[in-house]
């Protein structure tokens, strides 16, 4: 437990590191020395962090796995993209939406070719030396050049042929056995192989050593041609595939550290809570339910960007407020990381988040409903936060929140008239004004504001109360009754704690009352509750989804039919319609063409309901005046090497404040 002292202030400055000596005289001579900032403010909950240029933040859930190929969920990806070096990535200070070469070269230009005697398309990636963080021992391998381990093509393809491999669930699936030809048959190759070998029953040694002799198989459609280039076949001339590479799922590893953490347990679950770092960060230490702790890699040669020299490419923060330029500015050409370590606190109440940001112990949070109204008034800072120098910068964010339905349910998954009857019980309007309000705006499409397609939207849901009737009855529960007990219809919503969620649930659990129907929440742990999302163990899910690149067709994948059975339809949706829609998007590039595509789709989901659409967020954060100069971005989840600390500062204030 935390607690402020101020009230304390005047007595408490006889309290510093000095009374460990139990002598009188020498507690008063350091005392009058050293005066009231002697020492941690005794109420401090992280006395290591002083004088350290340590970036403090709070998370609320837990990262489920820090192997890049195999997570799902937004905390996994916050931490583990600080960690990769990926081929590109999200240029940090440009607007719109631009990749950059991060690892590569260049951006790839996707050219004609001829592969196995058929007409196709490819591209190179031509990469930079770089190296990944000093502090594995199997990096010490033959490739090692005397200053560290250099990133190769053979690991980017050892990633891509990871990705394919059945027993990791890919992220990206999907995506790369759409573009890359035989990365679909690797996949089946992989699926045979394991079974063949009875993969499930060996000793993880063993397994590692199965599993490596089945990975030397070559991928057909990727290609090491050198060290330093890696060769991808494409089925069609399209780029998206791009997108991925700048992706944490495509972060490279070594062949040898791949099967060094295969041995010491087994099916790769070794991966889950280690990444080979080669990115800005390294992980130091993960203390569940308790602090995620990276520190700076030593080999990390990048530099912060300059600002582009067209204003209009700024970000909003910059453009709206000019005063933030120029210390912006200056934080040009200096390396990056610009903190030495960055410190991740597992917390889950809310309002013990603000009240540290208040003592000076979190650099920056996000903005809840609890300290939002009382540190905004009319969207703008107060005047007494404004005078502390805190910063407030808002971003909307490329997400979709609401709620997912199983349709293989024999209940919910059936009965489309009984999820009509649910949409129409959480009124997404109030359900914003009550807990998000200022923070997020209702959903009335599938894509967020911010990207293509935001503008097609669909009509409010008439929901009398004759229609709901209809509906409820039409599926069988008139009045949300259970015909087969008499009682109300038992309805079961998985989520994991959140700060403040109790009342969320309660709210959720009142609307849908309403309707006869009890809505029982069930909270999990993240790891089992994205487990049970991953093997469609649920009836309802809470569900949100962030882009991973910024295409509408990266939304719209979560119900194509063919996607049924993997984490990109966990509503397990198949129609016909939306299908040919969906194929028509990707092959299409005429804007308005592809408006009228995306417009069928929200229709058809507004009809069928395998999603319930609540909100898009608006990401309002607020900076200490010792964090360096920060712009959120809508893409970025590596964005931690750009924050650096005043330590002197932040203690400075933290004595003042709580001594």
């Amino acid at each position: 437990m935390h607690f402020n002292f101020r009230a304390g202030k005047q007595g408490m400055k006889f309290f510093c590191d000095a009374h460990v000596y139990g002598k009188l005289t020498r507690l008063l001579i350091l005392t009058l020395i050293l005066g009231p900032g002697c020492g941690a403010p005794l109420n401090h909950p992280y006395p290591d962090t002083r004088g350290k240029n340590w970036h403090l933040i709070a998370m609320a859930s837990e990262p489920s796995t820090l192997d890049p190929v195999r997570m799902h969920d937004a905390p996994s990806f916050s931490v583990a993209s600080n960690m990769a070096l990926t081929p590109f990535q999200y240029s940090y200070l440009k607007r719109p939406i631009e990749m950059e070469p991060y690892l590569a070269r260049s951006m790839p230009r996707v050219q004609r070719a001829m592969h196995r005697g058929v007409p196709t398309y490819y591209f190179d990636l031509e990469l930079k030396k770089r190296y990944y963080a000093p502090v594995e021992a199997c990096l010490k391998d033959e490739h090692h050049d005397g200053t560290g381990r250099p990133i190769l093509a053979e690991d980017l393809e050892l990633s891509l042929k990871r990705n394919a491999d059945p027993a990791n669930e890919a992220f990206m699936f999907s995506l790369l056995a759409k573009s890359i030809p035989g990365f679909s048959e690797y996949n089946e190759y992989i699926r045979d192989a394991r079974k063949e070998n009875q993969i499930a029953s060996l000793e993880a040694s063993e397994q590692a050593r199965v599993l490596e002799e089945i990975y030397r198989r070559p991928m057909d459609g990727v290609q090491a041609i050198a060290p330093d280039k890696l060769r991808i076949y494409l089925n069609s001339s399209s780029d998206r595939i791009l997108y991925f590479f700048a992706m944490v799922s495509s972060a490279p590893i070594p062949w040898n550290c791949w099967q060094e953490y295969n041995s010491r347990e087994k099916n790769q679950h070794a991966l889950e809570r280690r990444m080979i770092a080669s990115g800005p960060y390294h992980l130091v230490s993960w203390e569940p339910r308790d602090q995620i702790i990276l520190e700076k890699n030593p080999l990390y040669n990048f530099r912060f960007p300059e600002l582009p020299a067209d204003s209009e490419s700024w970000p909003s923060g910059l453009q709206e407020n000019p005063e933030r330029v120029e210390p912006m500015r200056s934080l040009a050409g200096k390396a990056l990381p610009l903190s030495d370590r960055v410190v991740f606190y597992l917390i889950q109440s809310g309002s013990t988040v603000w009240t540290l940001f208040e003592q000076g112990y979190q650099d920056r949070v996000a903005l809840t409903k609890d300290s939002y109204e009382g540190v905004l008034d009319g969207g703008q800072l107060r005047p007494e936060y404004r005078q502390r120098g805190i910063t407030l910068s808002t971003e909307a964010e490329l997400t979709t929140f609401g709620w997912i339905f199983n349709l293989d349910d024999p209940v919910i998954g059936k009965k489309v008239g009984l999820r009509k009857a649910l949409r129409c019980a959480i009124d997404a309007k109030e359900l914003v004004q009550r807990f998000y309000e200022g923070r997020s705006i209702v959903a009335r499409g599938l894509i967020p504001p911010g990207m293509e397609g935001y503008d097609a939207i669909v009509p409010e849901e008439e929901c009398s109360e004759n229609q709901i009737k209809r509906w409820l009855a039409e599926s069988g529960y008139p009045d949300g009754k259970d015909p087969s007990t008499g009682k109300p219809l038992v309805l079961r919503l998985i989520d994991v704690p959140r700060p403040a969620n109790a009342s969320f649930h309660s709210y959720l659990v009142e609307q849908v009352a309403a309707l006869g129907i009890r809505l029982q929440v069930d909270l999990f742990d993240a790891p089992t509750y994205f487990e049970k999302r991953m093997k469609g163990k649920f009836q309802i899910t809470t569900w949100g989804w962030g882009a991973d690149y910024p295409d509408p067709q990266n939304f719209f994948q979560l119900f194509y039919g063919p996607n049924a059975g993997t984490p990109y339809n966990e509503a397990e949706f198949t129609d016909s319609e939306f299908d040919q829609a969906y194929r028509m998007l990707e092959q299409t590039e005429n804007p308005a063409k592809r408006m009228q595509l995306i417009q069928k789709m929200n229709t058809r989901l507004h009809e069928e309901v395998p999603v319930l659409l609540l909100f898009h967020r608006i990401n309002y954060g607020i900076s200490q005046p010792w964090l360096s100069p920060f712009e959120p971005h809508p893409m970025g989840y590596n964005m931690l090497q750009y924050r650096g600390v005043d330590p002197q500062d932040r203690d400075a204030f933290q004595d003042n404040y709580n001594w």
